[in-house]
């Protein structure tokens, strides 16, 4: 028996991606990260018990009492009176812009951000690690921390799981863009949140949208070991298109190479002593590619036995059992295996095998006993 996780992560529709800076002037990343914290720079805001933020009636004047905490905090040479503590002396206080703006934050973290959604935080140093995370529980599931910045008067945020850490310089062009700006909180823009779902799960599937990152090890990455990469990659694409086709035709891996055509998904590289390839699609082909690979990288012609014998057996760490991407991987990998044979296929282990020789590339699926 061959069991294969094919740790694909299924990414719901409604999933967003925010990018945090961690306090003024980033002062909070350490704590953020040691904590696994992400929250407003709020001190004292001690909100109370709810099911939904509409229900805490002097949200307001919790947060301007906030404000005030954290300009007494950072007041430097200013002659600023202690804030008062009774939340009745803010009810008559302005709503100032700055005010507005953290209001808006809290409300973000309180109410909008959805357990399962994304958050990037950034270090102020580009050459520092971004770390990206998971909230794990529900807006009105609130953590609470203490910055040496607020004695006695902590921040509260949300509980956030790491997946994946990147240099700052190598964050989306767009988060680099907006951390431009003094934002404390933003939502990503839609067109880089592939790249992110990449680095933080390794592969992930959502509606109309298929990604899978295969990580390089090597300090040198040569055209021809790139060449053999891509070979492998086009093979699994064109005879994943012919299978869904119907077809029991399929091609050997010397023909499949130069056959790809629009079969193949979309790449996008950074091999930088150590780096990553990255495949995107409409299609599940992405999550079909890892798995062939890692099979004929850790398994070999076996595969084709199993196949052949019913004991290739799938599954998916990353999401419920039965979700229909491990169905459709599960049904392409056995097809294709069946149907190559075990002399193209053993070809086409021979050439993941001297790739990964060379290269270290490897995926996220796991396979074993």
């Amino acid at each position: 028996m061959i069991r294969v996780d094919i740790h694909t992560r299924e990414i719901l529709a409604d999933t967003r991606i925010y990018v945090a800076r961690p306090g003024p002037n980033y002062k909070f990343y350490e704590l953020f990260v040691d904590r696994n914290f992400v929250g407003p720079d709020l001190p004292g805001l001690d909100l109370p018990a709810f099911d939904r933020l509409a229900e805490v009636e002097d949200f307001m004047e919790r947060v301007k009492r906030s404000v005030a905490i954290r300009r007494y905090a950072v007041r430097g040479e200013r002659d600023i009176p202690v804030p008062a503590a009774d939340l009745a002396d803010y009810v008559d206080a302005p709503t100032s812009r700055s005010i507005a703006q953290f209001a808006r934050v809290a409300r973000a973290y309180f109410s909008t951000m959805k357990a399962g959604d994304l958050i990037i935080v950034p270090p102020a140093n580009f050459r520092g690690l971004a770390h990206i995370g998971e909230l794990t529980g529900p807006p009105n599931q609130i953590k609470a921390t203490y910055p040496n910045l607020y004695p006695g008067t902590p921040l509260q945020g949300r509980n956030v799981a790491w997946r994946a850490v990147l240099e700052k310089a190598k964050l989306p062009a767009q988060a680099l863009d907006a951390l431009q700006k003094p934002s404390a909180l933003f939502l990503l823009t839609r067109e880089a949140w592939p790249a992110i779902f990449r680095r933080a799960y390794g592969s992930y599937s959502m509606p109309g949208e298929y990604g899978a990152r295969f990580e390089i090890t090597s300090e040198k990455f040569q055209t021809t070991d790139d060449f053999l990469i891509q070979a492998f990659f086009n093979f699994v694409s064109k005879n994943t298109e012919l299978v869904q086709a119907g077809s029991d035709d399929l091609l050997s891996l010397r023909d499949g190479a130069f056959a790809a055509g629009g079969a193949a998904p979309d790449l996008y590289t950074n091999v930088n002593s150590p780096g990553g390839l990255s495949l995107k699609s409409l299609i599940v082909t992405p999550i079909v590619i890892a798995v062939m690979l890692t099979l004929a990288i850790s398994v070999g012609v076996e595969a084709y036995a199993a196949a052949e014998a019913g004991t290739l057996v799938f599954g998916n760490s990353q999401a419920p059992a039965g979700d229909q991407c491990t169905v459709e991987v599960s049904n392409q990998v056995v097809t294709q295996l069946r149907l190559l044979g075990y002399d193209r296929w053993s070809e086409a282990c021979e050439v993941a095998r001297s790739a990964a020789e060379k290269t270290g590339i490897s995926t996220t699926v796991a396979v074993g006993n």
